[in-house]
């Protein structure tokens, strides 16, 4: 619709073109009184109904002598149905031409003439008539059959119904009216209808083979095409298949997978029916259907392998699915590994770092068999991972930074990480290795202990001006193995947390060195200080952990130790104000404190503020941080074996060899 700002400059161009048109070429002349009203333009229109019409109406006012009279008041009235008239103001006035110029914007009444009479001078009028058509678009119609949905190939049960009119609003009589749909295979019936005495004609449509909104059409010549659509389903299933297949292996006991059962029907439609989901030993995993629209899951009970079925009608499809049983687990910053029963190593979770050493560096949340044909024992984690094969030898892979995968390249300055095991340098038979934050530590056949990585605080456990790692412009660091200082003969050796690593020698002595600004090296170190953002005290030689205490094992956490005597009894050192001494209180300690509880041990593991142990007895009691400064039972429904701490995540495994896992 015209604006009436639009309209009033179309007016006063007219109005300019009109009076020059009209004006004499001998000079103006004084007219005398208005006596006439004379029709100049815009008269017997036909215009769509609603719009202003092409040609405005203009009338001029003559006195006698047929001369224009300026300044005359000029009324307009629109019949009732006619619409109206816009003009810059009402009346309108006579220019010097004696012209009166409006826009007729037409209404809506189709049945008979639409009329506008402007009248002045005591009596004179004009009269002006127009008629209003339908636009095209709105001669054609669906009256009736409209969303209605139904199976694929199958006839709609209600008639498609469009009504034809003609300009005036009637109906177009024997007007033919022809049906199409660009849907595959839908067709009408009949595809030609003339349309009846009411303008209406009809068919039926037969859908097409293609599930989902189908689009049809009626036309008739010189006029756009009515548009309508349907929904149509798809046919019954004729085909189904469990995806993925097979299932993922499954780790964590509680993990869930998703199952889509996918059906289609004859024609290729995706079908959607009601699918029966089963498993073969439901007390390996367990089958959890939400409803409809919904795709199940199945949940990881217990290890070993089945089948899970899915089933309609007579249609089935079956898919296996593994949960692993696992000897040990270890968890690092993000992601997780462990020993299978079968002897092969997995890893999971994190990998933007490479940290799971499968090549790439994208994660997984189920397990990756991780060097294959090397024969890895259990991988230990932290930001890296590293594991020495049955033979001895040393793997590491994820972040290099520091040359704490020890590979002993001599590209380190670019060396940042590896996404695959790359062999530890030195040629050293390992029985066992820790991978520590920025650094490794391991243990040789013969008991030697070495470590390599960032020396920034010690924990080498040795001083060493190499700089032999990317950073190691700024910092103490070696990306080759180190023999620790000391001469000590090891039966186990712990390195974790942040800087400090900690052994037990075969007479039960506990070691520690690296950083001791918490006293998480069991004794008063203050004849060194290592590091400058800020400098700390440190050892760079193991030290003997104070106490007269015969340790079984020893675990590294952030800034403070656990171990486990020969008795059973644990302690722990170092940083305490998190509970995670678990002797009751919150405060720190340079010396063993007795764990409260009286409980007998079989290990302890420490995290970065809390630590958990398993007992004689095969129970999980944890302590620190996000549980009390005292041993609290976990899961005490279950047995447990073997326990590993993360950064976020604390998983055992059962003395079924069930793996759980949770944060904390």
């Amino acid at each position: 619709m015209t604006s009436a700002r639009s309209l009033t400059r179309k007016l006063t161009l007219v109005g300019a073109t009109l009076a020059l048109g009209c004006s004499s070429s001998t000079g103006p002349t004084r007219a005398g009184p208005p006596t006439t009203l004379h029709r100049v333009t815009g008269d017997a229109q036909t215009g769509v109904e609603g719009q202003t019409l092409p040609v405005p109406l203009t009338v001029q006012v003559l006195d006698d002598a047929g001369r224009g009279v300026p300044g005359v008041p000029v009324d307009w009235h629109v019949m009732p149905g006619g619409g109206f008239v816009v003009a810059s103001a009402l009346p309108t006035i006579t220019d010097s031409a004696g012209l009166a110029i409006i826009f007729w914007q037409l209404g809506f009444r189709l049945d008979s003439a639409a009329i506008v009479i402007a009248s002045c001078c005591r009596g004179a009028t004009a009269t002006f008539t127009a008629h209003a058509v339908l636009p095209l678009a709105q001669r054609i119609g669906i009256m009736g059959g409209l969303w209605q949905y139904d199976t694929v190939t199958r006839t709609l049960a209600h008639a498609i119904v469009a009504r034809v009119l003609r300009a005036d609003g009637k109906p177009d009589v024997g007007a033919i009216v022809g049906w199409g749909t660009s849907t595959p295979g839908g067709h009408f019936t009949p595809t030609f209808v003339a349309a009846d005495s009411a303008g209406q004609a009809s068919t039926y449509w037969t859908l097409g083979t293609v599930a989902g909104n189908q689009t049809g059409w009626a036309s008739v010549r010189g006029l756009p095409q009515a548009l309508f659509s349907a929904t149509a389903f798809a046919g019954p299933p004729v085909r189904l298949v469990i995806a993925p297949n097979p299932l993922p292996t499954i780790g964590v006991i509680g993990t869930a997978v998703t199952v889509i059962p996918q059906t289609w029907d004859r024609y290729g439609n995706r079908a959607a029916p009601a699918v029966s989901l089963s498993a073969a030993d439901s007390t390996i995993v367990g089958v959890v259907s939400p409803g409809p629209g919904v795709n199940p899951t199945v949940l990881a009970r217990h290890h070993g392998s089945t089948w899970v079925t899915a089933q309609v009608g007579t249609l089935r499809d079956s898919a296996p699915v593994t949960v692993l049983g696992f000897t040990g687990v270890s968890t690092g910053r993000g992601h997780t590994c462990g020993l299978s029963l079968a002897g092969d190593a997995y890893c999971w979770g994190d990998n933007f770092l490479g940290a799971i050493g499968d090549g790439a560096q994208t994660g997984s949340p189920y397990p990756v068999l991780i060097g294959k044909g090397l024969g890895l024992q259990l991988p230990s984690a932290d930001w890296h991972t590293c594991a020495v094969t049955a033979a001895g030898q040393a793997f590491c892979w994820g972040p290099d930074w520091d040359g704490e995968l020890g590979d002993g390249l001599p590209t380190y300055a670019t060396d940042t990480l590896h996404t695959l095991p790359v062999p530890v340098a030195g040629g050293h038979l390992f029985a066992s290795i820790r991978a520590g934050y920025t650094h490794t530590c391991g243990m040789t056949t013969t008991g030697d202990a070495y470590c390599w990585g960032a020396n920034d605080y010690a924990q080498l456990g040795r001083d060493t001006a190499t700089n032999t790692c990317p950073r190691g412009t700024l910092h103490r660091c070696s990306n080759t193995p180190i023999l620790v200082a000391g001469g000590l003969t090891f039966a186990q050796v712990s390195a974790g947390g942040f800087e400090h690593n900690c052994g037990v020698t075969a007479n039960g002595a506990a070691y520690c060195w690296g950083i001791n600004d918490s006293g998480q090296l069991g004794n008063d170190s203050t004849t060194e200080t290592c590091g400058t953002a800020p400098a700390a005290p440190c050892s760079h030689a193991p030290r003997l952990v104070e106490g007269g205490l015969t340790f079984r094992s020893v675990a590294v956490g952030s800034a403070f130790t656990c171990g486990v005597t020969v008795t059973g009894d644990a302690y722990c050192w170092g940083w305490g104000l998190n509970g995670n001494l678990g002797n009751g209180s919150t405060v720190s300690s340079i010396v063993p404190v007795k764990v409260a509880g009286g409980l007998a041990f079989a290990d302890v593991r420490t995290g970065f503020y809390s630590a958990c142990g398993v007992t004689t007895t095969s129970k999980l009691y944890c302590w620190g941080f996000a549980y009390p400064a005292t041993p609290t039972p976990v899961r005490p429904d279950l047995q447990f074996g073997a326990i590993a701490f993360g950064e976020l995540t604390n998983c055992t495994i059962t003395t079924a060899n069930d793996l759980y896992c949770w944060d904390h």
